[in-house]
């Protein structure tokens, strides 16, 4: 007789796990959180090394199995021709993503343009993980510029803990 049965609507405010609130299985591919941070500050490095930027975001992953999306935007410019700039995003010292983001010919014209980078990460923990932006330039000097155009928007860096 279940066949019968007339349809039903379950309404909760919360699901929480009967032991702690880290428990309940979710399907894979769900986000189980998301963490952001933006600016509309100017950041410029003449390193040749990487240095941070000062953008980072700190995400306490809630399950051991997830992976970690992580996401960077920024307008970035180089100030003079035959230069490369690279931007990468950081676990401590391991690259996540990232790379050579642009590169100034030799045409003497100055350049720039959107960078958007992205990496997967399994931390393999519930420990709070640190994620930060870092630059270099191979000369000259290199520039993260949000809002330097009518157009242009902040500069944000996003993770996303996706259930596994």
């Amino acid at each position: 007789p279940h066949g019968d049965c007339p349809m039903s609507t379950l309404s909760v405010d919360t699901i929480q796990g009967k032991t702690t609130a880290n428990t309940v299985a979710m399907p894979s591919g769900s986000v189980i959180q998301v963490v952001n941070t933006s600016s509309s500050n100017q950041i410029s490095t003449t390193s040749t090394s990487d240095v941070d930027t000062g953008i980072s975001i700190n995400i306490t992953p809630k399950f051991s199995t997830s992976k970690l999306w992580c996401l960077f935007s920024s307008r970035i410019y180089i100030s003079q021709h035959s230069q490369e700039y690279f931007v990468n995003i950081k676990n401590g010292s391991t690259i996540i993503g990232g790379g050579a983001t642009l590169f100034n010919g030799s045409s003497g014209d100055r350049i720039a343009e959107t960078c958007n980078i992205q990496g997967f990460h399994s931390p393999n923990s519930t420990s709070q993980q640190n994620y930060k932006i870092t630059h270099r330039i191979s000369g000259a000097t290199g520039y993260m510029m949000p809002n330097s155009h009518p157009f242009d928007t902040p500069l944000n860096f996003v993770i996303l803990e996706i259930a596994q």
